[in-house]
């Protein structure tokens, strides 16, 4: 990286944007160097949870298998699998049986905001 243009987008980001948290830039490349890999999962771990160190200036790097959670390699384009109950699950969940995660607030508008987004998938996973 170069140390001068970094010094002068973090002085320009204090001037314009004060104490205002630094943005999480990412982007898909088969540079290995790019930044250190993230563990492999082991057992479900939100991707969500992740951002906490790449909040707090960690670079890391992201493969299928660092992905803990469906929903995290569903929307990093590394599957379109969606299991089952997952408008539950992103929402209210199922008392005594799913605990929801409570992003939406119903399962209704899960689906609808499922039916207006595009899929997609990661350029290393896509077919030839």
């Amino acid at each position: 990286m170069d140390m001068r243009l970094k010094e002068d987008f973090l002085n320009r980001w204090k001037k314009y944007f004060g104490g205002a948290e630094l943005p999480i830039t990412c982007w898909y490349t088969d540079d290995g160097g790019a930044a250190d890999r993230a563990e492999p999962a082991k057992g479900h771990r939100c991707f969500i949870a992740d951002l906490a160190k790449i909040r707090k200036g960690e670079s890391m790097r992201f493969d299928i298998s660092a992905i803990g959670c469906g929903g995290g390699k569903r929307y990093l384009g590394f599957t379109q699998d969606v299991p089952p109950d997952f408008e539950r699950f992103l929402s209210c969940g199922i008392p005594g049986v799913l605990e929801g995660a409570r992003y939406k607030k119903s399962p209704g508008l899960v689906k609808e905001y499922e039916a207006r987004s595009p899929s997609f998938t990661a350029p290393a996973v896509a077919p030839s």
